[in-house]
């Protein structure tokens, strides 16, 4: 069954944001270690559709069912956390990360050698095993950054749109609901305050789990110069987030200059 519009967005903008990530990490352990690099193309190819599999797969919370894609770009935190909880039955830990120890207990209970990415790689070439490893591990460490940055650039839209589209029809009835008001006592203003807020809410999240963050879990970025030569290294979620903090500067300046 297709996915609704909405969801295929999300999941095709997370999938191209780890890639980004991805592509970046990789190039910065080639220059570690360049012999690694012959079997990116092939891993990573399989290594994004497992992951689009899991993006467009459902969970259940009560008696509904959500896709993993819209729970970690919404925000219900309490559904967004259970994705991301080793130990709770609706957790993505295990379809994302193939740990050697849940292997082996797999096997006992007679499943064949080979079932997932992890044993795949290892039956071709037991080196490949941590690189595997490393790669699906990165995929882990980016989900709730790739996520969230989704949800921040479609709120950056729907801010955009509002501040001239007619606040009319099903525009107005939407918000009419979410801020449970009636039409008079709405106005551009309290709608693109409401958006904005959800916007902050995202940005803050994204900062928080910055601050967070060990050094071995940075994203190594160095640019390729005019001479071919590579630039300095820097931290690519920071410069990241110097440009999305720029945006929500740009958002909070235009609220403030709209009378209510």
């Amino acid at each position: 069954m297709p996915l609704n519009p909405k969801t295929q967005k999300r999941v095709d903008s997370i999938v191209k944001h780890i890639q980004n990530y991805m592509d970046i990490r990789f190039a910065h352990a080639v220059r570690v270690n360049p012999n690694i690099g012959r079997v990116y193309d092939d891993v990573r190819w399989q290594q994004l559709k497992t992951l689009r599999q899991i993006l467009e797969s459902s969970k259940a919370f009560g008696p509904d069912r959500y896709y993993v894609a819209d729970i970690l770009c919404d925000d219900n935190m309490l559904r967004k956390r259970a994705l991301f909880n080793a130990t709770d039955q609706n957790s993505i830990f295990n379809e994302v990360i193939n740990l050697k120890d849940r292997v082996e207990m797999e096997k006992r209970a007679g499943q064949l050698p080979v079932h997932d990415m992890r044993t795949f790689y290892t039956a071709l070439d037991p080196s490949l095993e941590k690189i595997v490893e490393l790669i699906q591990t990165w995929i882990w460490w980016d989900i709730a950054d790739a996520s969230d940055t989704v949800a921040f650039e479609h709120q950056a839209i729907i801010i955009k749109q509002l501040q001239t589209v007619p606040l009319e029809g099903q525009i107005l009835e939407h918000y009419q609901k979410v801020l449970k008001k009636s039409a008079s006592e709405l106005s551009r203003k309290i709608i693109l305050q409401y958006e904005f807020d959800r916007l902050e809410n995202v940005f803050k999240q994204l900062l928080e789990r910055r601050s967070e963050e060990a050094g071995f879990q940075m994203i190594l970025k160095r640019d390729v110069k005019e001479d071919k030569t590579l630039g300095e290294p820097y931290d690519y979620k920071e410069s990241q987030m110097k440009k999305l903090s720029a945006i929500v500067e740009q958002f909070r300046t235009i609220l403030q200059q709209i009378s209510d």
